[in-house]
C-alpha cells in the first residue's frame, strides 16, 4: 500500500511539474499603434498559449520607443525599460518580431538588444517573426534576425514566421489562412524545444545577479564579462510536435 502511494505521489508531482507555465517574453519592435508587427506577434502567443501553459510579458516598442533613443548607459534607462529587459534576460524562451525598415530590423530593436547581457540567453529558444511591405524582405529572419541572436548563444528555434501587409485586414488582424498554418508550424516545431527545458521557471533566480551588475555596468559599447552561463538543455522529444501538427490537419476524405 505505502509503495502505491508513494508511487502515485511522485506521478502528481511530476504532473504538476510538467504544467508549470513557461515563462514567454514576447518583443515587438513595432513604433507604430495598432501594429501589425505587434498583431503577428500577439496571435504567435495566443497559438503557443493554446499548446502548453504559458505567462506572458509583452514588451511593445509602440509604447517604449521614446524611452529607449537617449541612454548610452543601461543605468541611463528608466526604470520601466530595465525591468523590461530583466524580463528579456529570466525569460525560459522569446518569441521576437520587428517590422523591416531598411531591409534590417529597425534601430531601436537593435539597441534594445545592445543592452542585454550578453551570456544570459545562451541556449534560450527565442522564435523569429518580422513584417513587410512584400516578400522581398522575408530573408530578413535569416540573414539578420538569426546571427544577432546567435550572437548571444541563444537556440533560435527553426522555423520563423514572416507576414505581408498583404496578410492583414485593414483592422490588423491576420486574414492569410498560409500565415496561419505557418504559426501553427513554427509553434509546432517549437514546442519539443519548449517543453524539455530544465531551466524552466527557474532562470529568473538563476539570472538575478547577471542582471544587476549590467544594470551597473553594461553600454552600448562597453560589455562585461562573466565566467558562468546556463548549464545547456537536453534532448528534446517529438511527440508533442507532431500530436500538435496532426491536431490541426483536417481528415483526408475518404474515397469509395
Amino acid at each position: 500500500m505505502a509503495i502505491q502511494f508513494n508511487t502515485l505521489f511522485r506521478f502528481a508531482i511530476m504532473s504538476i511539474l510538467q504544467q508549470k507555465p513557461l515563462n514567454i517574453v514576447a518583443v515587438s519592435g513595432g513604433l507604430n499603434n495598432p501594429s501589425k508587427t505587434e498583431a503577428l506577434v500577439q496571435v504567435i502567443l495566443d497559438e503557443l498559449g493554446e499548446a502548453t501553459p504559458i505567462n506572458v510579458h509583452f514588451i511593445k516598442f509602440s509604447e517604449i520607443g521614446n524611452l529607449l533613443g537617449g541612454a548610452i548607459y543601461r543605468n541611463q534607462l528608466p526604470q520601466r525599460v530595465q525591468d523590461d529587459l530583466a524580463a528579456v534576460e529570466a525569460a525560459d524562451a522569446l518569441i521576437v518580431g520587428t517590422p523591416v525598415y531598411r531591409a534590417s530590423f529597425t534601430g531601436l530593436f537593435n539597441h534594445f538588444f545592445d543592452f542585454v547581457e550578453q551570456t544570459a540567453l545562451v541556449d534560450v529558444p527565442v522564435l523569429l517573426a518580422a513584417s513587410g511591405g512584400s516578400d522581398r524582405h522575408a530573408l530578413v529572419l535569416e540573414h539578420q534576425l538569426r546571427p544577432l541572436f546567435s550572437f548571444f548563444q541563444a537556440q533560435t528555434l527553426p522555423i520563423g514566421v514572416y507576414a505581408t501587409d498583404k496578410d492583414f485586414t485593414p483592422e490588423y488582424t491576420i486574414h492569410s489562412e498560409f500565415l496561419r498554418d505557418r504559426i501553427t508550424l513554427a509553434v509546432a516545431r517549437a514546442l519539443p524545444i519548449l517543453e524539455w527545458a530544465p531551466a524552466k521557471g527557474q532562470r529568473a533566480e538563476v539570472v538575478k545577479e547577471k542582471t544587476q551588475l549590467a544594470n551597473q555596468n553594461l553600454g552600448i559599447n562597453k560589455q562585461i564579462e562573466q565566467d558562468d552561463v546556463l548549464p545547456s538543455a537536453a534532448v528534446p522529444n517529438l511527440d508533442a510536435a507532431e500530436s500538435r501538427l496532426h491536431h490541426k490537419k483536417a481528415p483526408k476524405p475518404q474515397v469509395a
